[in-house]
């Protein structure tokens, strides 16, 4: 498939089953998704922290955004992936921290047995994962379709479009070479995004 295809063509294709495509897709947001670790986790990086495991997180959080994107809304698919990204990267930060990760440690046979006859092994109690079920699941994806025009609102032009150059992983110096300014005004004009939106840098 032709490299420059657009991002909505590789979405139609991506939710066609098209694995090529989605090949496509993953290796144009791979700088994305590293980025957004790099900017996440403090340095230097805590031992408890997988950055592989994050990078996977990252994955997810880019396909959830393929099968949620809706063309109709104001906001670019960059902008909405790399909300759903971050979102999915904090999400196991926070997991990490709170030492939830100890518990595999203790992890046990999904065959062993549960019941007194030996019929029901630990697997059969394991609950359905599958997000269309999950109403955390849902209720996190309708808060990412509300909170990309809440962005925008809320951003001048010039800031609206140095996020969202920062949200597709390009270095300040790059963003400078296109808002035509200093690497310190881009700086700044982040660190302003970040007092008028907190929510979204918290971690």
């Amino acid at each position: 498939m032709n490299p420059s295809v657009s991002d909505y063509e590789l979405i139609y294709y991506v939710r066609q089953n098209d694995e090529e495509s989605q090949a496509l897709l993953i290796q144009r947001y791979h700088r994305t998704i590293w980025a957004i670790i790099h900017m996440l986790v403090p340095s230097p990086k805590p031992s408890y922290i997988d950055l592989e495991d994050l990078y996977q997180e990252g994955m997810i959080g880019l396909l959830e955004a393929v099968n949620n994107f809706k063309e109709n809304t104001e906001a670019s698919f960059g902008t909405f992936a790399r909300v759903c990204v971050e979102r999915e990267i904090r999400s196991l930060l926070r997991k990490y921290r709170s030492g939830s990760y100890s518990l595999l440690s203790n992890a046990m046979s999904l065959d062993m047995t549960v019941s007194e006859d030996e019929n029901v092994v630990m697997m059969d109690t394991v609950p359905c994962t599958k997000p269309d079920f999950d109403p955390v699941h849902a209720s996190y994806l309708s808060w990412v379709s509300d909170q990309v025009p809440v962005i925008k609102r809320n951003l001048s032009e010039q800031e609206w479009k140095v996020y969202q150059l920062h949200c597709l992983g390009y270095s300040y110096k790059e963003i400078c070479k296109v808002v035509l300014c200093r690497e310190k005004d881009v700086d700044n004009i982040l660190q302003k995004i970040k007092k008028k939106l907190p929510t979204l840098f918290d971690t």
